[in-house]
């Protein structure tokens, strides 16, 4: 197949700020349930950005490339005309973003979750769902390989 290749770099420090709550410091008030309702919240959300990112992939056709430095290229087949090239690009960096900034934001969120249950010996419910909520989140970051 005769394809050229388009490339644009991440630029992880434009990333918009992860959710407030992330960035909120450890108060004696929040508690392990907080950060589960937070993260079960936001999951979905980081599920329904990478099944657009794979189905943007498979609809274009293209075939998308990260090399060792985190710069994230499209394949594209030559029969696609620029103006849509450009577009699905454009439309793949977009959603990669909300990905990484999403999974940035769950991650923080995770280990304040994990920083309270060992402080506060929380409602060993919650930090069970907590452990689950870890388990989600490895199960889609396994998904979200380019």
């Amino acid at each position: 197949m005769n394809t050229s290749l388009i490339q644009f770099n991440v630029v992880k420090s434009n990333y918009p700020n992860p959710h407030a709550f992330a960035s909120v410091a450890l108060h004696s008030e929040t508690t392990v349930l907080e950060v589960v309702t937070e993260v079960g919240k936001l999951l979905p959300q980081l599920s329904n950005f990478i099944a657009q990112f794979d189905a943007t992939v498979v609809k274009s056709g293209v075939n998308v490339i990260t090399d060792t430095a985190g710069s994230m290229s499209i394949d594209v087949p030559n029969s696609m005309p620029d103006v849509e090239a450009s577009k699905v690009s454009t439309r793949l960096g977009v959603i990669d973003r909300l990905i990484n900034t999403r999974g940035q934001e769950i991650n923080l969120l995770l280990q304040k979750g994990l920083q309270l249950s060992k402080v506060k010996g929380e409602n060993s419910e919650h930090v069970s769902q907590l452990h689950d909520q870890i388990q989600e989140f490895r199960r889609l970051n396994n998904l979200y390989k380019h």
